[in-house]
C-alpha cells in the first residue's frame, strides 16, 4: 500500500489592530491614528508551527491635537487588537474603501481583544 503524503494543515485568523498615541514634537501636541487588517496564516511544515501574516490593508493618520475632535482626544492611547471573523473581516474591509477614518473609533463585534497601553 502507498503511503499517502499528509497535506500541511492551514488555519486563518482574521485580526483588525488599532492604535492612538498623543505624541510632542518641537513643543507640538499630535495625535497618531494607525489601523490594520490582517490575516494570519499558520500551519505545520517539518514538524514547526509556522505563521505568514498578510497585511490586506492599513491606514495611518496624523493630527495637531489642537484640531481633534473631542471623540478622537477621547480615545485612549494603547493599541488594540482585535480577533474576527472571516465576515467581520470582509465588512471592515469594505468600509475601509469608502470610509477609512470611521476604522479607527469602531470597535468591531469579536472573539478576543488584547490591548496594550502606551508607556507616558
Amino acid at each position: 500500500m502507498e503511503q499517502m503524503e499528509r497535506m500541511p494543515q492551514k488555519s486563518v485568523g482574521y485580526f483588525f489592530l488599532r492604535s492612538k498615541d498623543v505624541h510632542l514634537e518641537n513643543g507640538t501636541a499630535f495625535i497618531t491614528f494607525f489601523a490594520r487588517l490582517t490575516k494570519e496564516i499558520s500551519f505545520r511544515k517539518e514538524g514547526k508551527e509556522q505563521t505568514e501574516v498578510q497585511t490586506v490593508w492599513v491606514e495611518i493618520d496624523e493630527v495637531l491635537l489642537e484640531h481633534a475632535s473631542k471623540k478622537a482626544r477621547a480615545l485612549p492611547n494603547c493599541m488594540q487588537r482585535y480577533e474576527i471573523t472571516q465576515n467581520v473581516f470582509h465588512g471592515l474591509y469594505q468600509l475601509s474603501k469608502s470610509c477609512p477614518e470611521e476604522l479607527f473609533y469602531l470597535t468591531p463585534y469579536h472573539r478576543e481583544c488584547t490591548r496594550e497601553k502606551f508607556i507616558p
